[in-house]
């Protein structure tokens, strides 16, 4: 009897065989035939993978090497294990490029060819709370422009985003349809604005029953919060946004770069802190 017509029901799509003579440990040689299943679309985004017991009886090791081999899948966020459900393929996360420039999602997924589709949950005006009067450096008798937006990805959701924006400045905006827009080209393009400079900060957090409606998740699931504020080039801030991500389709990406020198050292240092 062959060895695909052997194997249990589910493993069979994988091809490959462990080389117990290889001086190679049999967990990463599994770890190595799972991956080339995932990478070939032999396994893909979602399927569920072949059980424990199932790999044992098809490569003939034992229950420490498979959990292994998912453990270190695991931790490259290949699978997503779920108690008492099994092992899965992971949904691709969609990267989003932290750096030095000032780009909004919207046009970071468009460079790269993705497009975001936009549904529009709130546009209105409304008085501005203490904490939005601090970021945006308002007196609190202002009043403010607030757009909260779902965005969807390959027709998933993916984040909620919320922007808070001087009245004063935005008011145009009540005016436009902001369902397949970005919020930058718009103060750009149809406000006359000149962006310079922007701060964003990062925290995890627990999805409210709300978030986790919008986003497809189970309340309490963790989510990624990226925030900050983003300043004209007079100095005034133009937004302070909000964007609550799904943590299971999302992840940051940025690069970094040493200070030349003492001084650039030092002045990093003091950035830091101030934040």
């Amino acid at each position: 009897m062959s060895e695909a017509a052997s194997a249990p029901s589910g493993a069979t799509a994988i091809v490959g065989s462990i080389d117990k003579a290889s001086p190679v440990p049999f967990y990463y040689q599994l770890r190595q035939l799972l991956e080339r299943a995932v990478a070939d679309g032999v396994l893909s985004a979602g399927e569920q993978i072949p059980t424990e017991a199932s790999l044992c009886e098809r490569y003939d090791v034992s229950r420490t090497v498979v959990r292994q081999a998912l453990s270190d899948l695991e931790r490259t966020g290949l699978v997503t294990r779920l108690k008492g459900k099994g092992t899965f393929v992971a949904q691709p996360k969609v990267s989003e490029f932290v750096a030095q420039s000032l780009t909004s999602l919207h046009e970071d997924l468009s460079t790269r060819g993705e497009r975001l589709e936009t549904k529009v949950l709130r546009l209105e005006v409304e008085p501005v709370s203490p904490h939005v009067a601090s970021m945006l450096e308002l007196p609190e008798s202002e009043r403010i422009v607030l757009l909260e937006r779902l965005r969807f990805l390959r027709g998933e959701p993916l984040v909620v985003t919320t922007a808070y924006m001087p009245y004063s400045i935005s008011a145009p905006i009540l005016e436009l349809d902001m369902s397949d827009r970005s919020l930058f080209e718009t103060y750009e393009q149809e406000l006359g604005l000149k962006l310079h400079r922007g701060s964003r900060a990062m925290e995890a957090r627990a999805a409210t029953t709300e978030v986790a409606h919008h986003l497809g998740v189970p309340e309490g699931a963790p989510i990624l919060a990226f925030s900050g504020v983003t300043y004209l080039d007079d100095g005034r801030p133009i937004e302070y946004f909000i964007g609550l991500h799904r943590g299971d389709r999302s992840r940051f990406e940025t690069e970094l770069f040493r200070p030349s020198g003492t001084a650039d050292l030092a002045a990093a240092r003091a950035a830091h802190v101030a934040r």
